[in-house]
């Protein structure tokens, strides 16, 4: 299988992936099952979220940092996508991008040692667009070695900047060191970092969590000192690895990252669901930048909303049912147009359940459209859908700044 990358001007850079099978499952810090069961109730609607979608909606705008530079890359906005595994692809980040407001979108966690053995479905998560720029890669591993070279492989093929995981607390990414298994190794994590600064020319951020545990808060030294090494921004997940996404992130927390560096932007994440949400983490905490993963789910304008909202004070509402419709449709023609109709279908499905069950599709409709195997069907299915609109009828209602529940459970078990 031929995989396609772009490099900056647009030219593309064919690869071919290995002919071996990887044997055991890939390390990706997926959380895809939590994700997707959590999807049922992105919508749920409260009386805050209905005052939150109003059309003009303001919010109070805090004190911003001026522009956001990752090295020499300036970006177009603040406000960045994170990495979803199984949602963030390329065909969802052109979509939201199209859409306008993103400064920067991230692949899924991609295992360095998958990149370099060409694994068929690894090359398929680093694939890029012109229209998918600027476009960030996010890797994970141990081995100082084996990163560096995937950091020099995406050099080569057009990437604009790279970062490294060092936050997901999946057990078996943190337990073999990698993730925020890194956060637990100071001298070893320091030193793979400024490895992989020094072997590639492009910027290389850090993404982490405040620490391994509440005793061990450790992402304000680590910030100072991936500085001092050529690190070009940090992101930090306001939670420690043992709170896994359970209680609050903690704002005070990550301004102390804020605190402890000097010039380098720092990305705060961890529950923003709205424009509201997103007031507060930069008011609280000094950030340069904010990075969404769910919210953007549930809302895919959150993007264009959030840079109206800097630029004006005031913000459009999200997208309609109509809209919301097209959005779909529009996604699965661009994997369309990558794998053709059948195999497309089948890799849609998941993102069509999320998509239909947002727009409050009625649930027989919803369930006939995982059956649906070729083009005609889709398109009938999707006229069918089109003509009985949502079953609470608000086909011109705009989406609301939706609650998605996060992982839970113990996170030894994840």
């Amino acid at each position: 299988m031929s995989i396609v990358l772009f490099d900056h001007a647009g030219n593309q850079c064919p690869v071919r992936s290995g002919e071996q099978k990887e044997k055991r499952r890939e390390y990706e810090c997926d959380g895809v099952g939590a994700i997707k069961s959590a999807i049922p109730n992105a919508f749920q609607q409260t009386a805050d979220d209905e005052n939150s979608c109003t059309a003009g909606a303001t919010v109070l705008r805090p004190e911003f940092r001026g522009e956001v530079r990752f090295g020499s890359l300036i970006l177009p906005t603040r406000y960045l996508l994170s990495p979803l595994a199984g949602f963030t692809t390329l065909p969802f980040r052109v979509i939201v991008r199209t859409l306008g407001g993103v400064g920067l979108a991230t692949t899924d966690l991609v295992n360095c040692r998958a990149l370099l053995a060409r694994n068929e479905r690894t090359m398929a998560m680093v694939e890029s667009h012109p229209r998918d720029r600027p476009f960030a890669v996010q890797i994970f591993g141990s081995d100082p070695g084996a990163m560096t070279d995937a950091a020099q492989f995406l050099q080569e093929h057009g990437v604009d900047t790279i970062d490294i995981n060092m936050g997901c607390p999946v057990s078996r990414i943190a337990g073999s060191g990698s993730g925020a298994g890194m956060m637990c190794h100071a001298d070893g994590t320091i030193s793979l970092v400024q490895q992989v600064v020094e072997s590639v020319g492009i910027p290389v951020s850090v993404k982490m969590r405040l620490g391994w545990d509440e005793t061990q808060l450790t992402a304000p030294g680590f910030a100072r000192a991936f500085e001092q090494v050529g690190v070009c921004a940090v992101a930090i997940h306001g939670r420690t690895r043992e709170q896994g996404f359970g209680g609050s992130v903690s704002l005070a927390g990550i301004r102390k990252v804020v605190e402890a560096v000097e010039k380098i932007p720092v990305v705060g994440n961890g529950d923003i669901r709205s424009v509201a949400d997103t007031a507060r983490m930069i008011e609280q905490t000094g950030c340069h930048a904010v990075s969404i993963g769910r919210a953007a789910l549930a809302n895919p304008w959150i993007f264009r909303q959030l840079d109206e909202w800097e630029r004006t004070g005031h913000y459009a509402p999200a997208g309609t049912f109509d809209e919301r419709l097209q959005l779909m449709v529009s996604q699965f023609e661009f994997l369309e147009k990558r794998f053709g109709s059948e195999r497309a279908i089948v890799q849609f499905r998941k993102m069509a359940h999320w998509y239909l069950k947002g727009m409050r599709v009625r649930r027989r409709l919803r369930g006939d459209f995982q059956f649906v195997r070729t083009r005609p069907e889709f398109d009938d299915a999707v006229k069918q859908i089109r003509e009985e609109g949502p079953v609470d009828g608000n086909r011109t209602g705009v989406l609301t700044d939706a609650h998605i529940p996060v992982p839970s459970g113990p996170i030894d078990k994840w």
